[in-house]
């Protein structure tokens, strides 16, 4: 199978040379040469031209410098760049940060999986039979951030989360487009002044495109240790709400009615589903809750229906605390041989954890079967529980074949639950070495072969276990002060303990 063939497209403006120069040096330092060289350039002088012809002397051929005739911003550049571009893959790169030596190679590797199982990549399904047929997708990877000469900070992605992405832009603006994506998505939003890749890939999702994962630190992205001043802070402020714009304008075009507001860390934003419709003991929901189970929040039905009025959602799920205000779990993550582990299981519920994702809505492999929320129409499509199964299994069942049909599981931390009897939750992880139960055997005969390749929704370079999403130095991190909402919410038990009570 022949490799692919790479433009590399470079957008230079206020351009800091020195670092520049560190960014062409790791293009040079590719170990798969396939590829072209793309200088877009809204310097006002010819510096950056004479640069790349003294790095690049003897591929001079494959390096391209356009001076562009308007200062637009970055995604005119990038459509331009496109316009010329003739490789079948795009690729967009910062000016000022560094790729690793084997991330072209990566990428090939990951483009030739995609063609060979042509099937889709990161938990999307495609209910369009006809776009499994071609070669359009858009592919990240994980990054890490350069302080000078160090790198620090490794951002360990899931495969692509769809409502996490909607939250925050945990992707990042480096993105490899295969050129028949392009062709078939348009160009760039012009219109976007800082948030052009973020709505591409929001475009690719809504339209049912593969997202693709490469589960590697392959690009370091340059940044600096300054706190934010005054003018930082408002160019801040206004990527977040145009963020925000966007996924709040896809949602809509979708039929999903939501608001929105911008969190005060300027990182990332938060979505307000219409929960209008609710109806207590409402058809089209099931809401499923253990006796022992006590809820801390108000509305907790009615937040989960908003969550579920998305059409793509079949199961919501609550966020659970432990002892001492710690996390008991905030769904669950799903190992190689088929045991659920408590998602951030022992953290304390005000620190921040990995990437702030234990306090924010985001998709997941399964919910904890205390207390969650099923569609209706999905239950009765995928015939209910499975009963050869039990407890947590039977859920972990139906979360994975509603995922086989196009569906998500969501986990939402702004309803809170508690265990009344914690010694209950103390997890065993004898199980592991005893014999597993009739129930657990029958799980993994049903779908052995899903768990084999990990949990799409967590990162394997993270550790696995009961002491997930937990890094080296993670017990100095900031204590995140509570929200209004939600020490207000916490305060209270909801009045939702009078909905009927169903057990799997």
């Amino acid at each position: 199978m022949a490799g692919a063939y790479f433009s590399l497209m470079v957008w230079t403006s206020d351009t800091n040379m020195d670092q520049f120069k560190d960014m062409l040096e790791s293009i040079d330092e590719q170990d798969y040469r396939d590829f072209e060289l793309y200088i877009l350039d809204d310097n006002p002088t010819n510096a950056i031209e004479i640069v790349i012809k003294e790095f690049f002397p003897d591929i001079v051929d494959k390096v391209h410098y356009r001076r562009l005739k308007k200062k637009a911003g970055g995604a005119y550049a990038y459509n331009v760049g496109a316009h010329f571009a003739e490789g079948d893959h795009l690729l967009y790169i910062g000016q000022h940060d560094r790729l690793s030596g084997k991330i072209l190679s990566s990428l090939n590797e990951k483009i030739d999986e995609l063609r060979e199982h042509n099937a889709l990549d990161g938990g999307i399904v495609n209910a369009m039979k006809d776009n499994l047929q071609d070669n359009s997708y858009i592919i990240y990877t994980d990054h890490d951030e350069l302080i000078n000469l160090d790198r620090r900070n490794p951002h360990f992605k899931p495969d692509f989360n769809k409502e996490l992405f909607l939250q925050t832009n945990y992707i990042g603006e480096f993105i490899c487009i295969s050129k028949e994506l392009y062709k078939k998505l348009g160009p760039f939003n012009e219109k976007a002044k800082c948030a052009y890749v973020y709505e591409y890939i929001l475009r690719a999702c809504f339209k049912n495109q593969r997202i693709a994962h490469v589960a590697s630190l392959l690009y370091h992205k340059r940044t600096t240790e300054k706190p934010m001043g005054n003018e930082e802070r408002a160019e801040a402020n206004y990527s977040c709400k145009e963020h925000l714009a966007l996924a709040l304008t896809y949602l809509r075009q979708s039929g999903v009615l939501c608001d929105g507001r911008v969190d005060a860390s300027l990182k990332k934003w938060h979505i307000d589903y219409d929960d209008s419709s609710f109806r207590r003991f409402g058809g089209d929901y099931k809401f499923i809750k253990e006796e022992n189970v006590t809820l801390f929040t108000r509305n907790n039905a009615k937040k989960m229906y908003g969550y579920l009025c998305q059409p793509d959602v079949a199961v919501v799920g609550i966020r659970f605390l432990g002892k001492g205000f710690t996390y008991d779990n905030a769904g669950y993550i799903l190992s190689e041989d088929g045991f659920a582990y408590p998602a951030f299981h022992g953290q304390k519920i005000y620190r921040d954890t990995y990437e702030g994702w234990g306090s924010m809505p985001r998709d997941t492999s399964v919910v904890d079967g205390g207390c969650f929320m099923i569609d209706a129409k999905v239950f009765r499509m995928l015939r209910g529980f499975d009963t050869s199964l039990s407890g947590q299994d039977a859920l972990t069942d139906f979360c994975i074949r509603a995922r086989a049909k196009g569906f998500r599981t969501i986990v939402i931390p702004n309803c809170i639950g508690r265990y009344k009897h914690p010694g209950s939750r103390d997890y065993n992880l004898q199980v592991l070495e005893d014999a597993p139960s009739p129930s657990h055997e029958r799980l993994m005969e049903k779908h052995g072969e899903k768990f084999s390749k990990g949990d799409i929704y967590y990162n394997r370079n993270l550790p696995m276990g009961m002491e997930n999403y937990i890094m080296p130095g993670m017990e100095t991190e900031i204590v995140v002060e509570p929200t209004q909402e939600e020490t207000e919410n916490f305060a209270t038990n909801n009045e939702e303990d009078s909905i009927p009570v169903t057990q799997i």
